[in-house]
């Protein structure tokens, strides 16, 4: 049976993590590291499954939040990455000393000799270079598969929403739709798709202006030109594109879109029942 699309590792970056998040869990098991001696059996597993999981969704809170600040969002990916990698790390410091305590290997600050702020840094210092590594590593996947720019930011017209400065020549500007994973941002065009590094309420919010289309869902915009039909789907509905899969509608968004469709935008006529 094949994996919905939103937990295909191949295609989904959530899916990708889940899948990253058991294989590093199994792997830290197998070869026991130091930090973890006098643990075994089920003890083990949970304290690797909690080394892996938390960290990894502190990491990814912080991506998200970071790539909100313009400034940041507007340096290489690569650095983006590596920042994001280091603040992930900060904030895992002190869940990581929590962490070793509920599990009995917490070592004193008697014995370490240092203040808990102290210790909190000796511990930050210890976690962040292979931390941030193996969260860059995790991102090369998609990075390398990021395609360049169609032009330098500063070359589009001012009016231009940002968005269209990061898409690639290959696949053109007329966006069919719009689908967050996490602090990527899946573009499907009429001539193609790709994976882009952009916060996905930023795109959003360029593309409010020129009216070409709506958010129908917390991870989904559609171009009302590329909508053919809507069928009701209990309290939501499913959108039919001129091209790719189709596009849930959640329910606190259906009303715009058939608001949309009824003032005679691009699209079907109505919402079918």
């Amino acid at each position: 049976m094949p994996l919905p699309p939103q937990l295909d590792p191949r295609r989904s970056w959530p899916g990708f993590l889940l899948a990253a998040s058991l294989v590093l869990t199994v792997l830290f098991t197998l070869l026991q590291p130091g930090i973890s001696d006098g643990l075994s059996g089920i003890g083990l597993g949970l304290f690797w499954a909690a080394h892996v999981i938390l960290p990894l969704a502190l990491l990814q809170l912080a991506q998200i939040a970071l790539s909100r600040v313009p400034s940041f969002a507007a340096l290489n990916p690569w650095l983006q990455t590596t920042l994001s990698g280091i603040a992930g790390s900060a904030l895992f410091a002190p869940v990581a000393l929590g962490l070793d305590a509920a599990f009995g290997l917490a070592v004193t600050t008697d014995d370490l000799g240092m203040s808990w702020p102290a210790a909190l840094l000796d511990e930050f210092l210890g976690l962040a270079p292979i931390v941030t590594l193996v969260w860059v590593g995790l991102n090369s996947t998609r990075l390398l598969r990021l395609d360049p720019p169609s032009a330098p930011a500063q070359a589009a017209p001012a009016t231009e929403p940002d968005i269209f400065s990061r898409l690639p020549r290959s696949i053109g500007r007329d966006i069919v739709a719009l689908t967050a994973e996490l602090h990527y941002l899946r573009v499907r065009t009429t001539a193609g798709e790709a994976l882009v590094l952009y916060p996905f309420g930023k795109a959003v919010a360029d593309l409010a202006a020129t009216g070409a289309g709506l958010q129908v869902h917390r991870s989904h915009w559609v171009a009302l030109g590329h909508v053919r039909q809507v069928d009701r789907r209990g309290q939501g509905a499913l959108c039919t594109l001129t091209s790719g899969p189709p596009v849930p509608v959640s329910r606190q968004y259906r009303a715009a879109l058939q608001a949309a469709l009824d003032a005679g935008q691009p699209g079907p006529a109505s919402l079918r029942a």
